[in-house]
């Protein structure tokens, strides 16, 4: 008899982190450029995290087969790659129109991951979160706030 358990990186469980830590109190979102690739292949999460593993970047973790989310990592800088599965986030990601850090979208992701503002703590030094989109794969990177946008 085998005795078989489910993955120790469970999606829904990372997703819920992940967001968890996005949605600090303090962090703050931009949109980044939308680019094109030169490829006619369609980029996937794979691709793209090692694109970045080429540049000197750590793969911390990879989640779903195929994958759906990527965290990496180089010196204090870190990068978040994914491909939405949400419908909504996804339009709200590509519509322009949509302030990230409107009430609603915070309202949805809170909801969504099963969290409640009151779970979650002030960010120990914000951070802005910029989102950029390449060939349908979204890359949130990283910086420090500086004191006025806090």
């Amino acid at each position: 008899m085998s005795n078989k358990t489910k993955p120790a990186t469970d999606l829904a469980a990372v997703i819920k982190s992940l967001k968890g830590y996005l949605l600090e109190k303090g962090h703050r979102f931009e949109r980044g450029p939308i680019y094109e690739g030169q490829s006619k292949t369609p980029a996937s999460v794979a691709e793209t995290a090692k694109g970045y593993e080429a540049r000197g970047y750590a793969k911390y973790m990879q989640v779903g087969d195929p994958p759906v989310y990527a965290m990496l990592g180089r010196g204090h800088e870190e990068v978040h790659i994914f491909q939405p599965q949400d419908p909504t986030v996804r339009a709200w990601l590509e519509d322009d129109r949509v302030a990230l850090n409107d009430p609603t979208v915070r309202a949805h992701l809170l909801q969504s991951a099963g969290l409640s503002e009151s779970d979650l703590p002030a960010a120990p030094r914000p951070q802005i979160f910029r989102i950029t989109e390449v060939n349908d794969v979204f890359i949130i990177t990283s910086a420090d706030a500086p004191p006025e946008r806090r």
